[in-house]
């Protein structure tokens, strides 16, 4: 059976957290311009401005500032960061030896 590694919850894949939080700002930019001003002669130009404005805001907080507070706290206070256990293979019970 091949040996499972666990990554630490920090090390994932940018590409798709960046990928939810565009569909979020997107979705957020849409129904925001849209219950505002309906739909307007400049609706593309007001939904890029808003999508990019929305997207920065929320994933400059979630992917820079909490982490960097995260990490200023956890450096600062004298804390160690949490370490999941290493994985090891399941025991057994094995007949012990006689010496």
């Amino acid at each position: 059976m091949a040996k499972v590694v666990k990554r630490h919850p920090f090390q994932r894949d940018w590409r798709r957290d960046l990928l939810i939080a565009a569909l979020i700002s997107m979705l957020l930019a849409m129904a925001l311009l849209l219950y505002t001003f309906g739909l307007t002669s400049d609706f593309i130009f007001r939904l890029f401005n808003a999508f990019l404005g929305i997207f920065i805001l929320l994933a400059g907080t979630a992917f820079v500032i909490v982490p960097s507070v995260n990490w200023l706290f956890l450096r600062f206070s004298g804390k160690k960061a949490k370490k999941a256990p290493p994985a090891t293979a399941p025991r057994r019970n094995l007949p012990k030896k006689a010496d």
